[in-house]
């Protein structure tokens, strides 16, 4: 099971959904609660990756706007887990839909990772990043 306390092992489960290693800068939100149950309705990613869809980078221009995610607020599943990856240039573009995002999250009260620029192979890095989340979540 994923645990966003481990960074390393949260970073092998993206790696593995999106084909990339999550970037720093970018927000993971886990349908998971604190206390480990499956946030609901299932389909909760891909609509709150629907809001955000509008909002895009200057110049992310397509076609079909209206039939594609933004690609600051992708939906994923991660080890089974359904997430959305949020990019903080999404505050760039629209602050108050960032703001929406991080406070759904917290509202209700699920898992998010956040991305470092830590490098995970070193031990003192390792360390920093157990002590920074102390058994915390970003949100």
């Amino acid at each position: 099971m994923l645990d966003p306390a481990d960074p390393a092992a949260v970073q092998r489960a993206v790696q593995r959904a999106l084909n990339r290693a999550l970037q720093p800068g970018e927000l993971l939100v886990l349908g998971r609660t604190h206390e480990g149950r499956a946030f609901r309705p299932s389909d909760w990613a891909e609509r709150l990756a629907g809001v955000m869809s509008r909002f895009r980078p200057p110049g992310a221009g397509h076609a079909e706007d209206h039939l594609c995610y933004s690609p600051l607020c992708m939906p994923t599943l991660v080890d089974g887990v359904r997430a959305v990856v949020v990019s903080r240039e999404l505050a760039d573009v629209e602050p108050m839909a960032y703001q929406f995002v991080l406070r759904f999250a917290r509202d209700n009260n699920l898992e998010t990772v956040e991305a470092c620029m830590l490098d995970l192979d070193d031990p003192a890095a390792r360390s920093h990043s157990a002590e920074r989340a102390g058994g915390r979540r970003v949100a």
